[in-house]
């Protein structure tokens, strides 16, 4: 006979679910899951690595606590606070839950990030960075729609994600793709802007005896290469003019050296 469902239960460490990912991938159904751990007895821990300064998500963090279970949730101090990178913070609506992760950690790290979070939330306080919430809430419409124009004019389109506030992907032009996708991605880097990240269908990676078929995409068998950007807290409304004019530019550059191949 199938073993049962609660003795499968019992080999499952935890489940991990992702609230903030790459374009074109949207969050997982956090509630969802939440529901299914706490029926199973299975612990559940969420990787939100953007997700604190987006609204959506911290209303679907909401409804998974209150509906299901969700252990502990890990979030970014770099991705929500713009603070250098190498802090993480761990919540949980259980005191437990993070006393035990905060004695099972070594002791040795250091404290830096931890003072970089509480210079910048005394500099900033609460008004300020609900300030700069509502800003990045605001301007992330705008953001996807300047960047479609961009991916259109270069043969490409924006990817419709709605579910994902965060990250756009813009599908690339056939001239682009015959370029390269990674060397946009490299271009992009040198010419300042560091967020890019570009895809090419068809790479494979094994880990583990595993074999990953389109490494870096969501999808085994999505054809088309692509580009992600985030419209990420502290952005701002200026800078999205001087983005779109150097993605057109390094887009233009990049397309031309398949033409000139």
């Amino acid at each position: 006979a199938p073993p049962s469902s609660s003795s499968r239960a019992s080999r499952v460490l935890c489940v991990l679910t992702t609230t903030s990912c790459f374009a074109p991938r949207a969050p997982d159904l956090v509630d969802e899951v939440a529901r299914l751990c706490a029926a199973r007895g299975v612990a559940h821990v969420v990787n939100n690595a953007y997700g604190t300064q987006c609204a959506r998500i911290t209303r679907l963090l909401r409804r998974a606590h209150a509906v299901g279970r969700v252990d502990l949730v890990v979030q970014s101090t770099d991705k929500n606070l713009m603070v250098p990178v190498g802090g993480s913070i761990v919540a949980s609506s259980s005191r437990d839950a993070v006393e035990r992760v905060s004695r099972a950690y070594p002791g040795r790290g250091s404290a830096g990030p931890a003072m970089d979070v509480l210079i910048t939330l005394l500099a900033m306080g609460a008004e300020g960075y609900r300030g700069l919430l509502a800003a990045r809430e605001g301007l992330a419409p705008r953001f996807a729609e300047r960047l479609r124009g961009v991916a259109e004019a270069a043969g490409g389109s924006l990817l419709d994600v709605p579910e994902n506030g965060i990250s756009v992907a813009l599908r690339l032009g056939a001239r682009s793709t015959a370029a390269g996708p990674t060397m946009l991605g490299s271009m992009l880097y040198h010419r300042g802007v560091s967020g890019a990240r570009a895809v090419a269908p068809g790479a494979v990676k094994a880990i583990g005896g595993h074999e990953f078929r389109n490494w870096g995409a969501h999808h085994d068998d999505y054809p088309h290469a692509y580009i992600t950007l985030a419209c990420s807290i502290g952005f701002q409304e200026h800078e999205l003019g001087i983005l779109a004019a150097r993605l057109e530019a390094t887009m233009a550059e990049h397309a031309g050296r398949a033409g000139a191949a």
